[in-house]
């Protein structure tokens, strides 16, 4: 599984960012960002290329303080509302964002 749909549009639009530093020698996005991959699957396939992937994507953009991955799979089955371990994730993945605004 790989990303796709929108996400691979983003990862097109990138391709300024990875231009900026290689061929300008810029930095395209100066400040650090924070970051969080939430990934809904319907198969029985393996996430680890599509979480790779996306990471690559924010490290692009400035951010390497990345949330451990948040997901559902098996979503044929079990509908990713219903599954309690990607809403804890969702959930602690605010609470990680917020920390950075109270900072």
């Amino acid at each position: 599984m790989d990303l796709q749909g929108k996400t691979a549009i983003l990862s097109v639009r990138l391709q300024t960012y990875y231009s900026a530093r290689f061929f300008r020698r810029e930095e395209p996005v100066p400040k650090s960002k924070k970051g969080a991959v939430i990934l809904i699957g319907g198969g029985d396939g393996h996430m680890d290329k599509a979480y790779e992937t996306a990471c690559t994507l924010l490290h692009h953009m400035n951010c390497h303080d990345i949330f451990p991955l948040v997901y559902s799979h098996n979503t044929n089955n079990r509908p990713a509302v219903k599954d309690p371990d990607a809403l804890n994730g969702i959930n602690n993945i605010v609470r990680y964002f917020n920390q950075a605004e109270e900072k």
